[in-house]
């Protein structure tokens, strides 16, 4: 199923579907949740998806009530009709009719102009609603990535420090046996209790910063009271600290509040001291030429011409509202006197007109500026567009190059440290150049996470930005619903990518 169809397909499950509870929540407790389900439980609950689509069917029905004007309009009467007549040959000073009723039909034949206007301008607003309702799941897409990443990334800090204070602890009763033995000085003694100490601060700082990072990453799939689920690594972000020195064998490896870590992943260490790869998205684009993507893709650009459209279209419905209209009416009528009754037909073809001047001048003044306003919006908007284009784009292939430099920085920091390590059990060395390597050595591994982190935020922003779709979420989705938007889903067809669109189209045809 191609990208396009994905993303028209997945948003009809939240109109059927009531907010999920916990009772009914669409995954166990403990369940892994990947990229691709995560984004399709955003896009299925997402009230703020929800809200532009009745924001379209609201400009939809204002394109129909503008329509209106050119429907017959029917009216009727009915009621009690006096008449007071001085002429005494009229059978009687005073004549009293009973009842009166009367039935017309009005029909609008021609304003030269002034209403298709307006129908016009309406249209446009329509086409503007539908942008904004694609631009919606653009951007829920793009919030569900951050969020995602930044919980990826609060993970393996946890991690790195469930480590550091497993060798913190592992210094600590080396330092106190070396203390009493007298190998070793008290003060070796009293700073790896000080160093024990603040590696358990930091582990519960990293714990918090994950708690909150997976309460983020489900607020923005719209899950309260869902349980508690587990992340799924990425391709440009896999993480597992395999930097373990081999004498923290015999000690826990999933130390944390409580003495446990229950929400982060136990990853499997490699035999090879070394992290796990993670891949870079190969940019098919210059800068050049990202930017012209962006101002062809986005719908925000769409948008903002819709929005001028419109404006251009209100100037010219103020301007034609001094012209006259054409209106034809057609009316029965049917009064009752005490004496006799009265029936009549009635046609008439009537052109109206009336204008302040000085109203007139002052409303197209007004239309005009709003004119100018859009036309200055948009300006504006390609302005700002190019510069986040730019910025994202120097902000990947920096972070790409970066990744390389800040994994050869942690394997140099865990040589020195193992080094260290063993310079300090000869006596080769103090407890400062211990402390110094290991504080470098799990710096170096937070450094080299929070880079791929920057990585993936990078390759984020440049996608909303350009609004062109890099990553497959839609190949392992499950949902399959029909969504009755047709000429969105031709326009999303038409302006997201998809690298895998034509295979999944032809493996989804049926074989002969």
């Amino acid at each position: 199923m191609s990208f396009f169809r994905y993303i028209i397909v997945v948003l009809c499950i939240f109109t059927v579907l009531p907010a999920y509870a916990i009772q009914d929540a669409p995954f166990k407790k403990g369940e892994s949740l990947s990229l691709q389900d995560c984004v399709a439980l955003a896009i299925n609950n997402s009230p703020v998806i929800k809200s532009y689509e009745y924001n379209m069917e609201v400009a939809k029905s204002n394109v129909g009530i503008a329509k209106s004007a050119f429907f017959p309009t029917l009216g009727a009467t009915a009621g009690i009709y006096q008449d007071y007549n001085s002429n005494k040959n009229y059978n009687g000073s005073s004549n009293r009719d009973l009842p009166s009723v009367a039935v017309m039909l009005e029909q609008l034949i021609w304003d030269f102009g002034k209403t298709s206007s307006y129908i016009k301008m309406e249209k446009f607003y329509e086409i503007a609603a539908e942008y904004q309702f694609m631009d919606s799941i653009c951007f829920t897409i793009y919030d569900v990535k951050t969020k995602y990443y930044a919980a990826l990334r609060a993970e393996a800090i946890v991690e790195i420090q469930k480590n550091y204070v497993r060798i913190c602890e592992k210094n600590l009763q080396r330092a106190k046996q070396l203390f009493e033995s007298g190998k070793k000085p008290k003060i070796d003694y009293i700073n790896a209790k000080v160093f024990y100490t603040e590696s358990k601060m930091r582990l519960l700082d990293a714990e918090n910063e994950y708690e909150n990072a997976m309460a983020d990453l489900a607020n923005s799939l719209y899950i309260a009271y869902a349980p508690d689920f587990k992340l799924v690594d990425t391709d440009t972000f896999r993480f597992a600290d395999t930097f373990i020195p081999d004498d923290l064998d015999e000690f826990p490896k999933n130390q944390g509040r409580g003495g446990f870590v229950t929400a982060v992943n136990n990853k499997t260490e490699d035999a090879q001291k070394n992290f796990e790869q993670s891949s870079f998205k190969k940019l098919p684009f210059t800068l050049e030429a990202s930017y012209e993507l962006a101002n062809k893709n986005s719908p925000d650009i769409w948008v903002l011409d819709a929005t001028l459209d419109a404006m251009k279209q209100s100037l010219l419905y103020v301007k034609r509202q001094y012209y006259p209209g054409i209106v034809g009416n057609v009316g029965y009528g049917f009064n009752n006197s005490r004496d006799y009754a009265n029936n009549n037909i009635n046609m008439s073809v009537g052109m109206t007109s009336a204008v302040n001047i000085k109203q007139l001048k002052h409303e197209i003044d007004r239309a005009q500026a709003q004119v100018n306003l859009a036309e200055n919006d948009i300006a504006l908007f390609k302005q700002n567009l190019y510069f986040q284009v730019k910025k994202s784009y120097i902000n990947v292939k920096k972070h790409e190059n970066q990744i390389p430099i800040a994994k050869r920085k942690a394997d140099e920091a865990f040589e020195n440290y193992e080094m260290e390590n063993d310079r300090y059990d000869t006596g080769e060395n103090d407890y400062i150049a211990l402390m110094t390597a290991r504080t470098n050595f799990n710096d170096a591994k937070v450094l080299y996470v929070d880079t791929l982190y920057k990585y993936n935020i990078a390759l984020a922003e440049l996608e909303i930005a350009m609004h062109y779709h890099l990553d497959d979420l839609h190949h392992q989705t499950q949902h399959a619903l029909n969504y009755h938007y047709k000429d969105i889903l031709h326009k999303l067809h038409e302006t997201l990518h998809c690298e895998h669109m034509h295979e999944e189209e032809e493996n989804a045809k049926p074989q002969k």
